[in-house]
């Protein structure tokens, strides 16, 4: 249901059109992660995590943990709740623009990455 309303909310704007659920892997081939959006050329993540399946300790530690994986292959990440995608959409989209507008600015692209669609 969020990602849906993260589809909604993105088309139709001005940001080219992600991958969805991409699978991401280090050059060895090692997982990395699989965000809920992902702009490659860009290195731009949308995640979009909800209180159901991030609650926990563990469940809130793993998402940290994925996130520092992400960041520390040069992969810029915009974190969002389910519900201010449906209520602040606006927000959301802002920051993706932000992001990926810094992203055309960095000297290198992030590491190179095997995405898988």
């Amino acid at each position: 249901m969020a990602e849906a309303r993260a589809r909604d909310a993105l088309t139709g704007t001005d940001l080219p059109t992600p991958l969805w659920n991409a699978r991401l892997y280090t050059p060895d081939g090692t997982f990395l992660a699989s965000p809920d959006a992902y702009w490659p050329g860009e290195g731009v993540a949308l995640e979009v995590d909800s209180a159901e399946y991030h609650y926990t300790r563990d469940a809130w530690q793993a998402t940290l943990r994925r996130r520092l994986r992400l960041e520390a292959h040069g992969i810029l990440v915009a974190s969002a709740t389910p519900s201010m995608i449906r209520d602040t959409p606006a927000e959301v989209i802002d920051a993706l623009r932000t992001l990926l507008t810094l992203a055309t600015t960095r000297p290198t692209p992030p590491a190179a990455l095997k995405v898988v669609p």
